[in-house]
Order: C-alpha cells, then structure tokens, then sequence
C-alpha cells in the first residue's frame, strides 16, 4: 500500500517495513487506463522508480514492454521539459 502527502509517497513492504520516497509526478495513460508514479528513494534522485497504482492506492510493478516503453518516453518528455527550465 501506499499514501501521498506533500510529494512523499509512504510504502509498506511484505515484510511490514516502512519506506519513503520523494514523488517526481504522476501520470495517466489513456492507451493503458491505468495511473501511474515517478518516485524516487531521497538521496538518490537519478534512480527513477515509476509503478502504476489502483482506486485502493496499491502498486503494481510494470510488466508489458509496450507499457514500459510508454513510460520511458514520458519521464524522457520530463527530463526534457525539466532541463529546458533549468536552463532559462
């Protein structure tokens, strides 16, 4: 399960441990009907994690390639976007 408060994204493992991550942003695929998030363990920013989430906030890991690719092509779009800010 997961929760989202101020761009932390709070996860309780298997095994009952508590882990906290920063969010990057979330997106939905019209193609896929799913949503999804971009997170991140917070001293490791360049490691990008992205999982979907359901209605009951729990996430689901990415298996389809096609889904996976979908999702690589956005967080490139961030990158891009991100970096086009950065430099102004």
């Amino acid at each position: 399960m997961e929760k989202k408060i101020n761009n932390e994204l709070f996860v309780t493992t298997n095994d009952g441990r508590q882990l906290t991550f920063k969010v990057l942003f979330t997106y939905h695929s019209e193609d896929f009907e799913k949503d999804y998030v971009f997170f991140y363990e917070e001293n490791d920013e360049d490691n990008i994690i992205v999982y979907s989430y359901d209605d009951s906030n729990t996430l689901h890991e990415i298996e389809d390639e096609e889904e996976f690719k979908e999702l690589d092509e956005v967080l490139e779009a961030y990158d891009e976007e991100h970096s086009k800010k950065e430099q102004q």
